[in-house]
């Protein structure tokens, strides 16, 4: 007869294996093309999985041949920039609709400007910024990625915020705080797992931007990753040794910065669900 403790390691087992296909499906991309970076070029067209040696040139061409580094600098520069602005707007409309009465439906109004197409707002920004001299820069990109996922953002805070009693901040503002101060002393350390997930989400959609980056940055040097590793296959010859090295470059960072913040990012969501730290 099996025993209790076979039958929880049977399950565990079991688990295990169910969660191991789709985890192995969505990782093969990722591993496929790490091993193609560090792949030679006879490799790389060759029948045999696995290559006969490990190289480090594609790497080195990577950042001899392409303005890789600019491109990484500048991409850098406006997802921080569009996270820090599109997180100072949205907690502000988020706490202003999770604590007022609205006449009319704000949030309706954000959901219906997030479901329209980014390619259908492109243009209009492009017009609006040429005019006010934002095209080619930093701030401009960084406003256009945080137009964008503003709605989105207001959204998702005020479902934080909803979850932090408003006692809290009446109990604040009795001992002399303004509203501005509740705010800022009582409802934002409670509500910094969910803060840290929305920005987390707007540092991701800034970083892979094609579409807004592409529009809005005219020269090589303002370019940014998405659009730097685009061009690399508009050649008649397509050199895929750079492009994977260019793409695990791109990946690896993301990859690493949500594997420090998976534990902040997964607070943030049980909170906005439940209400739970």
């Amino acid at each position: 007869m099996i025993s209790l403790e076979h039958k929880v390691v049977v399950r565990r087992l079991a688990v295990v294996l169910s969660l191991l296909a789709p985890i192995s499906f969505v990782a093969f991309p990722y591993f496929w093309m790490t091993l193609c970076s560090f792949s030679s070029e006879k490799d790389l067209f060759s029948d045999q999985f696995l290559p006969s040696q490990l190289t480090l040139s594609h790497y080195v061409h990577l950042f001899e041949r392409t303005p890789f580094f600019i491109q990484f600098k500048n991409s850098v520069i406006v997802a921080v920039a569009a996270t820090l602005i599109c997180l100072a707007i949205s907690t502000l409309a988020g706490y202003s609709l999770s604590r007022f009465r609205q006449r009319w439906s704000f949030e309706k109004a954000m959901l219906i400007i997030y479901m329209i197409p980014p390619v259908l707002m492109v243009i209009p920004i492009l017009l609006v910024f040429s005019r006010l001299h934002l095209t080619n820069t930093y701030l401009g990109l960084a406003l256009g990625h945080s137009s964008f996922m503003l709605p989105f953002s207001a959204l998702t805070l005020a479902a934080y915020f909803n979850n932090i009693p408003p006692t809290l901040d009446e109990a604040a503002m009795v001992d002399g705080s303004g509203r501005l101060g509740a705010l800022v002393r009582v409802v934002l350390p409670l509500a910094l797992p969910g803060i840290a997930a929305t920005g987390v989400i707007i540092f991701a959609n800034s970083w892979n931007d094609y579409l807004f980056a592409f529009t809005l940055m005219a020269t090589k040097n303002m370019q940014t990753l998405p659009v730097g590793v685009a061009e690399m296959a508009d050649g008649q010859t397509l050199q895929w040794g750079i492009i994977m090295s260019a793409a695990v470059m791109i990946t690896a960072p993301m990859l690493l910065f949500f594997l420090l913040v998976q534990r902040k990012l997964l607070a943030g969501f049980i909170f906005a669900v439940t209400g739970e730290k």
